[in-house]
């Protein structure tokens, strides 16, 4: 009797733990972008860098917490290199992202595109080109308020952007790029990943006055053009300038407008290339716009003046090359211009169009 004790002991205990793992937390796994760009990093430096969101989705609400994260880069399916996250790691790049909060803001962008997510953690990598990486497969376990865990594991296929359309400049003469690409440090977001700001010097590289007011910027009013033929998708005109430069309107000022979220853009228009490219161009003078939906455009063809409408720090043009005509929803694509002397614009970088 003694030697049948704890064999029923053990199973007793089989069948009790049952339900624990049966009631494991559910969840799965989406890759934010939804294709993941790499671009080579600015200089000689012979990198090339690709960020993303690993957004953890579950069909409630649920509590869920990163644990651990096992990341492997491959090239023609073998591992280049191996990285594993600790709990600490995820804590410091865990964010929630895609789902509208009660600070969201009026106009905050993040209300075009939401998921039924817990988390995300945002993935960085700069890597020698020379391991030609394309693929990353993400293994992340997670945990539940009760100390449940669970994993998942997702492939991600790593590409380079092959532009179809040929681009020029959307605006000649001297400036300088006050943003870049996600990827170097510039724009945080992925609606605007590949998106740069660009803004007009004198034939000096300066600025007009230190006065603080749109017009002492030596870009304020500059015509806007085309990059190449197409035809019009969105054209905006009737956002107002923000008063000052450095001052970002905050709800009340997008309150009255048509559809804020859209206004958080400033006076745009969208060109559709073909080829599933279309050309942004945020910010403009109200009452600059010159063309409306439906418009065929050509390459050079004036669409407005630079102003600073929307969500401007100061008179700039915010310019991105996009996947489809649909602004804060369809995937920013790695952009470049056939008249501009690097292939790559990077914060900082003075420029003469023409």
């Amino acid at each position: 009797m003694n030697r049948v004790l704890p064999l029923f002991f053990v199973l007793a205990c089989f069948v009790t733990s049952q339900p624990s793992w049966a009631e494991q937390p559910k969840f799965s796994l989406q890759v934010v972008p939804a294709i993941v760009y790499k671009v080579d990093d600015p200089g000689n430096t012979r990198t090339s860098s690709f960020v993303f969101d690993l957004a953890v989705l579950c069909s409630t609400d649920c509590d869920l917490t990163p644990i651990s994260a096992r990341v492997e880069l491959s090239h023609a399916g073998s591992v280049v290199e191996r990285q594993d996250w600790t709990t600490e790691m995820l804590a410091k790049i865990k964010r929630l992202s895609f789902r509208i909060q009660p600070n969201t803001s009026l106009m905050s962008p993040s209300r075009a595109f939401t998921l039924p997510e817990a988390f995300d953690v945002r993935f960085y990598f700069r890597s020698p080109q020379a391991l030609v990486i394309d693929s990353a497969a993400i293994r992340l376990t997670v945990a539940d308020g009760k100390g449940r865990r669970a994993e998942q594991t997702l492939r991600i296929p790593i590409q380079y952007y092959e532009q179809k359309t040929v681009l020029s400049f959307p605006i000649r003469g001297h400036g300088i790029i006050g943003q870049d690409y996600i990827t170097n440090g510039g724009h945080g977001s992925f609606l605007n990943a590949f998106a740069i700001d660009i803004d007009g010097l004198d034939e000096k590289d300066g600025e007009l006055s230190d006065a603080n007011e749109n017009a002492a910027d030596a870009g304020w009013g500059r015509e806007i053009l085309a990059p190449a033929a197409g035809t019009v998708v969105y054209a905006r005109n009737d956002v107002p300038s923000n008063p000052h430069p450095g001052e970002e309107p905050g709800e009340d000022w997008y309150r009255p407008l048509h559809d804020p979220v859209m206004a958080y853009a400033g006076n745009c228009v969208i060109i559709d290339h073909g080829n599933s490219e279309y050309s942004v161009m945020m910010h403009m003078q109200p009452g600059s716009v010159t063309v409306k939906v439906g418009d065929r455009v050509v390459s050079g063809q004036v669409m407005g003046k630079l102003g600073n409408s929307g969500d401007a720090f100061g008179p700039h043009l915010h310019y991105q090359l996009q996947s489809g005509p649909r602004l804060f929803r369809d995937q920013p694509l790695p952009v470049k211009f056939q008249n501009m002397d690097v292939p790559t614009l990077f914060r900082g970088h003075y420029f003469v169009a023409k």
